[in-house]
This record gives structure tokens, sequence and C-alpha cells, in this order.
């Protein structure tokens, strides 16, 4: 069984690294191969990076501006917050955090000043565990993040301290100044990081991913199989350090612990929020009119004078939700285990 502290463990990330190396070379998935290609840009471009990072420390720093526009696309792993964040990136005129800056992860403004111009939306709707093909493609891009709050992405870091938060706010003024354009993120561990970025962005707006809390569940079974190759291992994010899956019956019941006790925290910093600062999402419901989602983005953001909607793409596109997990026939499991802890926790 697994806590988030054993994957710290230097042997716990080699045995990852090599399984998910080879379920990637085995997985004939177009989007899975493009992870080794940014994995092989990042280093290639290392010198160029580390160039334009230190022509930046020399050069007087952008005044932080806490009024930047930037959304959070927010949601428990397995939600389906990629895709929402896909079509996002695909029909507004933001900004995507992902790709491009995993490669260029120490520059802040100057790489992205020169190369803004060459800004190109990918049209493929296709990823591998949040991290979606194309150059400029919006991703989780733990390369950036874990800048500021570890790479461990299990758990979530016990501080951060007021250097890091600076930092936090220097990247993303250099990535406005950049492209001009509103800032749109998507990372799985930042949903339980809200109140940070509060601090940080006085002009947040938070798009949360809800789904069925059994689809959910069967999906991070799914991925913690795919990840680990085992069954005593679970996946995702941990809601606290002292979450054990040890501690349950067996995974599947950890794996409902997991995601009650992520609903229950996710929900207490959304409540947090001013209501025109966030718009909660439900992921089957998007997929049948992602339409009506762009146009309640659309009414929320008006709220907002930094938001301008003449080039946004309209579109009547529906998505068929995955078929993938129907031959998991542990529904009446889960909503056992369901039952049993959604009134303990």
């Amino acid at each position: 069984m697994s806590k988030g502290t054993d994957f710290e463990k230097l042997g716990s990330k080699i045995k990852k690294g090599f399984y998910i190396f080879s379920k990637i070379i085995f997985s004939l998935n177009s989007a899975a191969y493009h992870v080794l290609w940014l994995k092989f840009l990042q280093i290639v471009f290392i010198p160029i990076d580390v160039l334009f990072a230190l022509i930046e420390k020399s050069r007087a720093k952008i005044k932080a501006d806490k009024e930047i526009p930037i959304i959070f696309v927010v949601g428990i792993q397995r939600t389906g917050s990629t895709l929402v964040s896909q079509f996002i990136e695909k029909t507004f005129s933001f900004f995507p955090i992902g790709n491009f800056n995993a490669i260029f992860k120490r520059s802040t403004y100057y790489v992205h000043k020169h190369l803004a111009r060459f800004y190109r939306s990918n049209g493929s709707y296709k990823n591998f565990y949040g991290i979606s093909k194309g150059l400029f493609s919006i991703g989780d891009c733990y390369e950036v993040w874990d800048k500021w709050f570890g790479k461990n992405h299990y758990v979530l870091p016990p501080s951060v301290n007021e250097n890091k938060i600076n930092d936090l706010s220097d990247y993303f003024t250099g990535l406005y100044a950049s492209y001009n354009r509103p800032i749109l993120t998507k990372n799985n561990r930042n949903s339980l990081l809200i109140p940070i970025f509060r601090k940080v962005f006085n002009n947040g707006f938070y798009i949360v991913v809800k789904r069925d809390p059994v689809a959910v569940i069967k999906s991070t079974l799914k991925a913690s199989k795919d990840f680990f190759g085992k069954d005593n291992m679970l996946w995702g994010l941990y809601p606290n350090k002292e979450f054990d899956t040890k501690n349950y019956e067996n995974l599947t019941e950890a794996a409902t612990v997991q995601f009650l006790m992520l609903d229950k925290l996710l929900d207490e910093q959304i409540n947090d929020l001013n209501k025109d600062s966030y718009l909660i999402v439900d992921y089957d419901e998007f997929c049948k009119n992602p339409s009506q989602f762009q146009k309640n983005l659309i009414d929320k953001l008006k709220l907002k004078s930094e938001y301008d909607f003449k080039n946004v793409i309209y579109s009547d596109a529906s998505f068929s939700t995955s078929k993938r997990l129907d031959k998991l026939q542990i529904d009446e499991q889960i909503q056992g285990y369901i039952n049993k802890w959604k009134n303990k926790i």
C-alpha cells in the first residue's frame, strides 16, 4: 500500500519512471509519444533557457502586478479538467501555461517576448494524463509549478515561503507582459492551493470541474494501474501527508476516501471565494453542451474588465465521454464505500 511521502523515495521514483517509459513506448498513443518528444526538447534547449534566465537576472525586474487576469482550471484528478482547459484554450484568446513553458521553465520574459508572435493553438484534443499535444498546448506543466510547490505531486507542500510567493508573482507578471493576454492555467495539485493564489492574484478566476464520483474513482484506479502496474499503489493527489492506503480494506476503498476528502477540501476553498470569481462545471454536462459552458463563462468574465471577447471562437461541438471504464464492474462496491464514508469526512 502507499502514502504520499512514499513517492519521495528514490527507489519509488526510479521504478515509476521505468514503468511509465515502457507504458508510453508500447501504448501506440501519439499523445504519449509527444511526452517523450517534449522531454527531449527540454534537454536540447537547456542552454538557451539558461541564457535567457541569466539575461533576465541582469536586467531590472518588471514590477510585480497583482491585477493580471489569470484563469485557473482546477478539479480533482480524473474529473476531465484537461479537456475543459483544452476547449477554453482553443476557443478563447488566452495564453495557456503548458508545453512551451515546460521547455523554457527558467525563463520568464525575454524568450516569451521574442517568440510570442509564433504562438499557435493546436487543433488536437489528444492528451496523455494532463499533457496535451502541441508546442504551445496547455498542460499540467509541473516543470514550472515545482519551482514553488516542490516535486512531490502527491502531497501539498507544508509551506511556501515569501521568496517563492514573490517569484511566483514575478513569473506570471513577466508572462502577461510578453503576451498581453489573459493567462490560462491547469494543474490538479493547484486545486488545493487556491488560498495561495488568492494572495498573489487579485483577479484570479477559478473554473472548478466536477464529475460523477464513481467515474472519478474508477478512473483513478485505472490510472494507478497504468502508472504503477500493480494494485497496491494509489495514484493522484493525497488529501494530506498522513493519508495512508493501508488504513483501508483495499485500494478501492482508499481511492473512495481519497476522492471524498479532496472534494471536501476543494469545496471549502471555493466557498471562501466571491461568487463572481468562480464557475463550477459538471463534466458530463460540459461534454453534452460545451457551447452552454462557453456562454456561462463569458457571462461570468464580463463582470471583469480585463477580458475581451472579440476573438472568441463560438463552438457547437460536443464530446463523447470515455467508455473504457465501463468494463470495470465495481460501481456497486464504490457506491457502498461512498455511503460508508460520506458522513464521516
